[in-house]
C-alpha cells in the first residue's frame, strides 16, 4: 500500500454527512429501520444544531438500553415463572408456601415475577411517550460521535464509534473514521485494524445501496495506509 503523509487527509471526509443506507444483513435490519428516524435527536442534527444533536443522541442511546434491559428482565422473569410453575406442578407444593425455616418464600418470586408490561414491544418501538427513539443504542452512539465530531471533539468522537461498530457491526463508515482518526493520532496499527474490518465488509454490500461509497473509502483508505 502506499504511504501518504497525514497532511493529504481529507478530513472532509471525516466530517462528512452519515452514510445512512447500511449493509442488508438479514440478520440484522435494526439499524436500517433506525437511520428513518424523526425525532428531537435527528431534527437537531439536520438543523445543524450539532450541541442539541450530541446530548438527545446521547439521550436516545440511555433510552435505548434501558429498553434492552426492561426486555431482559421480562425474559428472566418469564423464565422464573415457568420454573416456579414446573416445580409447584411436579412436586403439587404451591410456590407461595413457606420454606424449610418456616419463611415464607413468595415475596421474592412475586417480585421477579411482577408485570413489566410488554417488554418485547418496549424493546422494538422506535418512539416513547416522549417520541425519543429508544432502539438501536449502536445507531444513536454512531449519530453521537459524527455529532462529536461536528464539534470538532475527535476524542468523545472516536470512542463514541468505537463503542458503536462494536455494537453493531455493518456500520462501515463508523470503521473508515475511526480509521481516518487513528491515523491522525499517529496509530497506524489501529488504523489497519479498522481499514481491515471494513474490506471484511465489502463483500456484505454487494446488492446494498451504498456498494459504491464503500469501495470509495476502501481505495481512499488503500492509498493512504
Amino acid at each position: 500500500m502506499k504511504i501518504a503523509a497525514a497532511s493529504l487527509v481529507s478530513f472532509g471526509l471525516l466530517f462528512a454527512m452519515p452514510a445512512y443506507a447500511q449493509i442488508n444483513d438479514p440478520d440484522d435490519d435494526v439499524v436500517a429501520r433506525a437511520t428513518v428516524q424523526r425525532d428531537p435527536a435527528m431534527s437537531a442534527w439536520n438543523a445543524g444544531d450539532f450541541e442539541t444533536a450530541e446530548i438527545e443522541f446521547k439521550r436516545n442511546a440511555f433510552c435505548a438500553l434501558r429498553a434492552e434491559r426492561n426486555f431482559i428482565a421480562g425474559v428472566e422473569s418469564a423464565r422464573d415463572s415457568a420454573i416456579d410453575s414446573n416445580i409447584s406442578a411436579s412436586t403439587g407444593i404451591p410456590s407461595s408456601a413457606a420454606g424449610p425455616n418456616g419463611a415464607a418464600i413468595s415475596a421474592a418470586t412475586s417480585a421477579s415475577n411482577a408485570p413489566l408490561g410488554n417488554p418485547g414491544n418496549n424493546f422494538i418501538n422506535k418512539n416513547s411517550n416522549t417520541k425519543r427513539t429508544c432502539e438501536d443504542r449502536g445507531f444513536q452512539l454512531y449519530m453521537m460521535g459524527l455529532s462529536q465530531l461536528k464539534l470538532g471533539k475527535k476524542d468523545e468522537a472516536k470512542a463514541s464509534l468505537i463503542r458503536a461498530a462494536a455494537m453493531r457491526k455493518n456500520l462501515f463508515d463508523a470503521h473508515f473514521r475511526i480509521a481516518l482518526l487513528e491515523y491522525q493520532d499517529g496509530d497506524l496499527e489501529k488504523a489497519h485494524k479498522h481499514f481491515k474490518k471494513l474490506r471484511k465488509l465489502e463483500p456484505k454490500c454487494r446488492g446494498c445501496n451504498s456498494k459504491d461509497e464503500v469501495r470509495a473509502q476502501i481505495e481512499y483508505l488503500d492509498n493512504l495506509l
